[in-house]
C-alpha cells in the first residue's frame, strides 16, 4: 500500500466507523510481513489479525510463535490456493505449536477465485484428523465451506470444535445444485452447529471500503430468521470475542 502502516490504521478505523463496526478481525494472505505486525500495533486493539504460514515448512512452528507474540490471534491457512493437505504428517509440528500457544485456524476450503487454486485440496473432510487430534483447538471454516457445505456439516458433527464463519458474497451458492438462499444456509448451519458456532464476516479488504452490503444482507437474513437478541449478539460478536481471544 501507498500509505504506512500508521496511515492505514486510521483509514482502516474510519471506514469501520462508517460501517458501525467497532472491531474487525482481518486475514493475512501473505508470510511474514512487517507491514502487517505495524498495521496491527498501529490500530490499538481496534483490529485483530490472523497470520499467513505454510504449516509444512521446517520454520513454520518458528514463525507461528513470532507472530502470536507480535499480536495476532492465529493463523489463515489456504489449502486450495498453497496445494497441500492439513492431514499431512508435516503439518503435524505447526499443529503442536498452535496447541501450546492457543492459536486459533481459520481454513478457506471449497471453490476460491485464485486462478491457481487446486480444487483436490478443497475439501473439508481433510481437516478430521487434525480436529479430532487437537480437540481444544478452535477451527473457522470461511464461507460455509466455499461449496462444500455438506461436507463442512459433517465435519462439524464429527468435531464440535469446528465452526463456520459466513465471510464473503457466498457466490459459491449460485453453483451449487440445491439452489440454496442465504437464509436457507444460515439455516442449516444454526440448525447443525447451534448459533456458537457460527461467525459473522464480510471479507472487507484491508485497503478497500467495507463491504457494507453485505453487512447489511448478512443482519437482515439473521433478522429474518427470528433468531433472539442473544443467538444474533453471537454470531455478529460474540462468538469472534472468543473464538479470536480478542479481550486478551
Amino acid at each position: 500500500p501507498d500509505l504506512t502502516a500508521h496511515e492505514m490504521a486510521e483509514w482502516y478505523a474510519a471506514r469501520l466507523d462508517d460501517a458501525g463496526v467497532a472491531r474487525a478481525v482481518v486475514m493475512s494472505v501473505l508470510p511474514d510481513l512487517q507491514y502487517s505486525r505495524d498495521f496491527i500495533a498501529a490500530s490499538g486493539g481496534r483490529v485483530a489479525a490472523l497470520c499467513n504460514i505454510d504449516p509444512r515448512t521446517p520454520d513454520a512452528p518458528a514463525l507461528l510463535e513470532r507472530e502470536m507474540a507480535a499480536g495476532f490471534k492465529g493463523v489463515k491457512l489456504l489449502p486450495v490456493n498453497r496445494c497441500f493437505n492439513l492431514s499431512d504428517p508435516a503439518c503435524r509440528p505447526f499443529f503442536d505449536k498452535a496447541a501450546e500457544l492457543g492459536a486459533s485456524i481459520c481454513i478457506h476450503y471449497g471453490v476460491t477465485v485464485d486462478p491457481t487454486g487446486d480444487l483436490r485440496y478443497a475439501d473439508p473432510t481433510d481437516l478430521s484428523p487434525v480436529a479430532r487430534d487437537y480437540p481444544d483447538m478452535p477451527f473457522v471454516i470461511a464461507h460455509f465451506g466455499a461449496g462444500y457445505l455438506h461436507e463442512a456439516l459433517r465435519l462439524g458433527y464429527q468435531c464440535k470444535n469446528v465452526s463456520f464463519d459466513s465471510s464473503g458474497t457466498n457466490n459459491w451458492m449460485d453453483y451449487d445444485p440445491h439452489g440454496y438462499t442465504l437464509g436457507q444456509v444460515f439455516d442449516r448451519a444454526l440448525t447443525a452447529f447451534g448459533p456458537e458456532r457460527v461467525l459473522f464476516g464480510t471479507d472487507s479488504g484491508t485497503t478497500a471500503q467495507y463491504r457494507k452490503w453485505i453487512k447489511f444482507q448478512q443482519v437482515r437474513t439473521l433478522e429474518e430468521l427470528g433468531l433472539s437478541d442473544r443467538d444474533r449478539d453471537l454470531i455478529v460478536r460474540g462468538n469472534a470475542v472468543r473464538i479470536y481471544r480478542l479481550d486478551e
